[in-house]
C-alpha cells in the first residue's frame, strides 16, 4: 500500500499589532532568498484623480521594479468595499515551509517554501478582510479572507498586476465554451480588448519573464479570466464571468505570478500545486498514472463500437507497455448512446472487453459526458457500472465552463470517485488550477487545442506546441493526445510537424494519463516504437534546457535513475548545445532511437 504524505511544518514567526488606526503602507513581504518582493499600499492609483487611496501591490527585484504599482481589493453585495478607505488593524506573518508528493506532475517530490503576510482591515460598514500575501523564490500570491458569517456575494475584484510597458506576450483569446485556441505572440499589448485565458505569458522590458494565472479555485467560487485595463494593455485584471456566493468566513483564489530570470524558473515551477490544499485521501495506492491508448482519434465512427477491434488497441497497449485503454463506451451505440446509459451498459461484450484488457495487464477508463453524472442517481448508477465490472477510471466530458456551479461539480465527482477508486481525468475542460494536489487522482485535464482537433481542421503547428510548453502545460497536466503519426488517407496526413516532433511530444508535455492518438497500424514498423515502449507518464523531476516561445523547446524529465531529453522545433533548423550539469555524478549511458535522434539517459550505477 502506497500513502500519500505531506509533512507539513509551518512556523509562525509573530504576530505585530498596528500602532495607528490610518497606517498606510508600505507593507513588505520578501522571498526566502530575498530576490523577489511584494508591497502593499494605499494610495491613490496614478492618473485616477479620485482622491481616494486605494489598496494596490508591486513586486520589486534585487534590482529593479518587477511589477508596477496595480490595484488590488474585493467588493462585496452585504459586507461593501474593501479596495479604498480601509482602517488597517493587525499584521502577522508566518514562514510556510513543508514537502509534499504528487503522484502526478513534473516532480514526484515538491517543497512549497515561502514568507507570508496578512493584513487586517476593516472598512466603514464594520465589515473585516484580510489580505494574504505570499512571496515565493520564483513568484508572489495574494488571496483575501473575509470574515463574518452567514453568505455574501462577490460584485467585484479589483485584483490586477500591472505589467511593464513595452512588454511581449503570448496567451489565448477567452473562447467559449472551452478554452481549446491558440497561444499566439502579442509584440505589443496595447488595443487589446477581448478577455484573455489564464495563464498568461510575458516578456517584461526589464529581462523578467512573467506567467499570470491563478490557484486554489474551488466550489465556493468561479474561475476568472484576465482583461487589460486602462487602454494602453499593462494593468492585467482579473475578471470573474459572474458573481460567486458563499458562505462567511471566505478564502477566496490566489491571484499568481509566477517570476524568474530565466523561462526554466517558469517550467520548472510547482508554485501553483504549492498554492492549494493538501490532499486527505490517505491511501493511494489505487492511483497509477500511465501512458494510455485512445481507439476514439484514430476511428471516432468505428472503434469503440468493434470488441475484435478494440482488443487490437489492447493488444497494442500490451505490447507497447502502456498499462491504459480509453474506451468511449457510451459510443458503443455509435452517438445514439451517449444519452442512453441504459442501452450501451446492455452490451455483453464490454465486461468482456475489461476482463480481456485486465488479462493483458491493460487497465480500462470510461468515458461520459458531466451531465449524466450530475445528480447522485445517476453518479451511483454509471460509477458504480464501472466498479462492478473493472474500470479503473472515467474520462468526464463537456464540462466547458469557468462557472461555480461547474467547480462544485468536479468537485463532487473528484470526491465520489475517490471513494470508489476511480480514476479521473477532465475533457472539454478550462485551465487547471493545481487541483491535482488535492485531488491525486485526477490524472489529467484537457484545456487545451490538441491533436483532435487534426479530425476538424488543421490542427497544432510546431510553433503552437512550442507556445504550450511554456504556458498551458506549466499549469498542470494537459491531455493533447499526441503522437497522431502519419497515415496516408488519414487527418494526421496534413500534420505539418515530423514524425520525431510528434514523438517528442509524449516526454514534453506532461500528462498522468497520456493518452497516445495511435493505431495498431500506425505503429506497426514505427521508428519510433522503441522510444515510446514503456514511456512513463509521470515524473519525478524536470529540468529545462534551452528554448522560446514560438522557435523551440528542449526538456529534460527524470523517472528513478533515467533521464529523458527531447526538443522540438518550428521554423529554422537550429543546433541545442545541451550542457549535462544537471545529472549527478554517475555512469550514463545514451540509448539511440534510429533515424529519429531522440536520446534517453540511464543511469547505469
Amino acid at each position: 500500500m502506497r500513502r500519500l504524505i505531506s509533512s507539513i511544518a509551518l512556523l509562525w514567526v509573530g504576530a505585530l499589532t498596528s500602532t495607528s488606526a490610518y497606517e498606510s503602507g508600505p507593507w513588505t513581504v520578501s522571498s526566502p532568498n530575498g530576490n523577489l518582493s511584494l508591497v502593499v499600499e494605499m494610495k491613490e492609483s496614478a492618473g485616477s484623480g479620485s482622491g481616494t487611496p486605494g489598496l494596490s501591490c508591486r513586486v520589486l527585484g534585487d534590482n529593479c521594479e518587477v511589477l508596477p504599482i496595480a490595484p488590488l481589493g474585493i467588493t462585496l453585495e452585504r459586507l461593501g468595499q474593501f479596495t479604498g478607505n480601509l482602517r488597517f488593524a493587525n499584521k502577522f506573518a508566518r514562514v510556510v515551509h513543508e514537502r509534499y508528493a504528487m503522484l502526478v506532475g513534473k516532480k514526484s517530490q515538491c517543497i512549497n517554501k515561502a514568507n507570508e503576510l496578512t493584513l487586517d482591515f476593516f472598512n466603514d460598514t464594520g465589515g473585516k478582510m484580510s489580505l494574504i500575501l505570499r512571496a515565493y523564490d520564483d513568484g508572489v500570491a495574494y488571496r483575501y479572507r473575509i470574515d463574518g458569517a452567514g453568505q455574501d456575494t462577490v460584485l467585484n475584484e479589483a485584483s490586477s498586476f500591472r505589467v511593464p510597458a513595452g512588454s511581449q506576450g503570448w496567451f489565448a483569446r477567452y473562447t467559449q465554451p472551452h478554452y481549446e485556441w491558440y497561444y499566439d505572440a502579442h509584440a505589443k499589448l496595447a488595443g487589446i480588448d477581448y478577455d484573455v485565458a489564464v495563464p498568461a505569458l510575458f516578456h517584461a522590458s526589464n529581462g523578467h519573464w512573467i506567467y499570470v494565472t491563478e490557484a486554489a479555485v474551488d466550489g465556493t467560487y468561479a474561475g476568472a479570466r484576465l482583461k487589460f485595463q486602462e487602454g494602453k494593455g499593462e494593468v492585467l485584471a482579473f475578471h470573474l464571468p459572474e458573481h460567486p456566493s458563499s458562505t462567511l468566513p471566505w478564502l477566496t483564489p490566489w491571484r499568481v505570478a509566477i517570476i524568474g530570470e530565466s523561462l526554466g524558473t517558469l517550467v520548472e515551477s510547482t508554485l501553483v500545486a504549492n498554492l492549494n490544499p493538501p490532499t486527505d485521501i490517505a491511501d493511494t495506492g489505487w492511483i497509477k498514472p500511465g501512458v494510455a491508448v485512445i481507439p476514439w482519434m484514430t476511428g471516432p465512427s468505428i472503434n469503440n463500437m468493434s470488441f475484435p477491434r478494440m482488443k487490437q488497441f489492447v493488444d497494442l497497449a500490451s505490447e507497447m507497455g502502456w498499462t491504459w485503454i480509453e474506451f468511449d463506451n457510451a459510443l458503443a451505440l455509435g452517438n445514439q448512446g451517449a444519452d442512453a446509459p441504459d442501452k450501451w451498459m446492455a452490451i455483453p461484450w464490454i465486461p468482456e472487453l475489461v476482463r480481456y484488457a485486465r488479462s493483458k495487464g491493460v487497465n480500462v477508463y470510461g468515458w461520459d459526458h458531466w451531465r449524466n453524472l450530475d445528480t447522485p442517481e445517476k453518479r451511483e448508477k454509471i460509477l458504480g457500472y464501472f466498479v462492478t465490472h473493472g474500470f479503473k477510471g472515467i474520462k468526464v466530458d463537456f464540462l466547458e465552463s469557468d462557472s461555480q456551479e461547474r467547480f462544485k461539480f468536479r468537485e463532487t465527482i473528484a470526491r465520489d470517485c475517490a471513494e470508489r477508486h476511480l480514476m479521473l481525468s477532465y475533457h472539454g475542460e478550462t485551465m487547471p488550477r493545481g487541483q491535482q494536489r488535492r485531488w491525486p487522482h485526477i490524472a489529467t485535464l484537457e484545456g487545451v487545442k490538441g491533436e483532435e482537433y487534426y479530425l476538424f481542421e488543421y490542427g497544432p503547428t510546431p510553433a503552437y506546441n512550442v507556445n504550450l510548453v511554456f504556458t498551458r502545460n506549466i499549469v498542470g497536466s494537459m491531455d493533447s493526445c499526441p503522437s497522431g503519426f502519419e497515415l496516408t488517407g488519414t487527418p494526421f496526413s496534413r500534420r505539418t510537424t515530423s514524425n520525431s516532433h510528434e514523438m517528442a511530444l509524449a516526454v514534453m508535455f506532461e500528462s498522468g494519463w497520456q493518452c497516445m492518438s495511435v493505431s495498431p497500424e500506425s505503429m506497426k514498423d514505427n521508428p519510433a516504437k522503441g522510444f515510446l515502449k514503456d514511456i512513463p507518464s509521470a515524473w519525478d523531476d524536470i529540468h529545462f534546457v534551452d528554448g522560446y516561445p514560438g522557435e523551440f523547446a528542449v526538456l529534460a524529465r527524470r523517472k528513478g535513475k533515467d533521464w529523458w531529453l527531447v526538443g522540438i522545433n518550428a521554423g529554422t533548423p537550429r543546433e541545442v548545445t545541451v550542457p549535462l550539469d544537471f545529472l549527478k555524478p554517475a555512469t550514463y549511458k545514451a540509448g539511440s532511437t534510429m533515424t529519429l535522434r531522440q536520446a534517453r539517459q540511464s543511469d547505469s550505477t
